[in-house]
């Protein structure tokens, strides 16, 4: 049995939940932010493409005709620093926006999936860190069989999409043989940002399995004992904001209750405006009228409407309704000093109920 053998099998309450928050234990996958910063890089490498490999082109042209001159003559050192700093800039200016955009998505990604979060827990020192035995722990088999079987799938998808973009543009090969060169650079631009686009998609495909796969695995971590539930929820029992909440609950049913039981009272009697006492009355099945629903203000008005919209007689007897609304309490019989202000109203009902007819 589970209580006996301590099995957890049963589901982090919203607790525990919390408190893993709290240490930095939440979902994140790597794959699927790196995903995020590829398809990032790949639609700002797409819309500058033509900008991105003209500067480049500059770079490398200007650096091969440096390579002439540099083996001519005698380099000094600024001569270096110059071109350090020429071509650190021209290549910054062409990829820099790729790179921003990567890393950008990469870190909304990961902010989406887990939200953002601070723990010191891990920072703090831990001899349990150092012992071997517990690294062995974490090298669990099912977890090293997965993750290996998430590579092999990665490498096997990556290199079908390779082959085929790779293939197809082959066969359109000998067609560029006798075109220019800016139909052949055209040609495979296309075929590259293609291969870039279905590589980025298939990534994005795996790394929302890993999601998957990493909450699931969290949500194991965190799983409890029946006992572990037990005693969470007496030492929950004891702190103030639980009781403040399981009043606040109970004061909540307990007015649905009573304005549901005011759409079937006899009468309701007000203050007009202040206090709202509603009565039900069965000479079958009770002795003396009922106090069902009571309030002051704006519930008194809640009372009122939900008796006007179920057609309850509403009666304005200000030292009737404020007697009644300190005297008794929802549930209880009208206190016995009040039977007869109450029969008047009652008997003044069924002569207006007669004349009706």
């Amino acid at each position: 049995m589970a209580d006996s053998t301590g099995e957890r099998n049963l589901k982090p309450t919203a607790k525990r939940l919390r408190e893993a928050r709290r240490k930095g234990q939440v979902v994140r996958s790597r794959d699927l932010a790196s995903a995020a910063g590829l398809v990032a890089a790949i639609a700002t490498l797409a819309s500058l493409g033509s900008e991105v490999i003209v500067r480049l082109g500059t770079l490398i042209s200007t650096n091969l005709a440096g390579l002439d001159r540099f083996a001519k003559a005698a380099v000094s050192g600024e001569d270096l620093a110059a071109m350090v700093l020429t071509n650190g800039g021209i290549f910054a200016i062409a990829a820099g926006p790729v790179a921003l955009a990567a890393a950008s998505a990469g870190v909304a990604a990961a902010v989406l999936q887990g939200g953002f979060t601070f723990s010191t827990d891990a920072l703090q020192p831990s001899l349990g860190r150092l012992n071997p035995a517990n690294g062995l722990k974490r090298l669990k088999p099912s977890q090293s069989g997965i993750d290996t079987l998430k590579a092999l799938i990665a490498a096997s998808v990556l290199g079908y999409i390779a082959w085929g973009v790779g293939t197809e543009f082959m066969l359109d090969a000998p067609g560029l043989m006798g075109a220019g060169t800016a139909t052949t650079a055209s040609r495979g631009w296309a075929a590259l940002l293609k291969l870039l686009w279905q590589a980025s998609v298939a990534l994005v495909v795996l790394g929302a399995a890993d999601y998957g796969i990493q909450r699931w695995r969290l949500m194991q971590s965190l799983m409890m004992t029946r006992q572990e539930v037990t005693e969470e929820a007496r030492s929950d029992e004891g702190r103030p904001e639980v009781k403040a909440r399981v009043r606040r609950v109970q004061r909540d049913m307990a007015r649905r209750r009573m304005l549901h039981a005011t759409a079937t009272a006899t009468v309701v009697i007000t203050n007009p405006t202040h206090f709202a006492i509603a009565l039900q009355y069965d000479r079958e099945k009770t002795a003396a009228p009922i106090v069902v629903a009571k309030g002051k203000d704006l519930l008194a008005g809640r009372i009122r409407e939900i008796a006007r919209l179920n057609s309850v007689p509403i009666i304005e007897n200000p030292p009737l309704a404020r007697a009644l609304y300190a005297g008794a309490e929802v549930g209880d019989t009208i206190p016995a000093p009040l039977f007869g202000a109450v029969a008047e109203v009652l008997a003044y009902l069924i002569r207006i109920r007669q004349l009706m007819r």
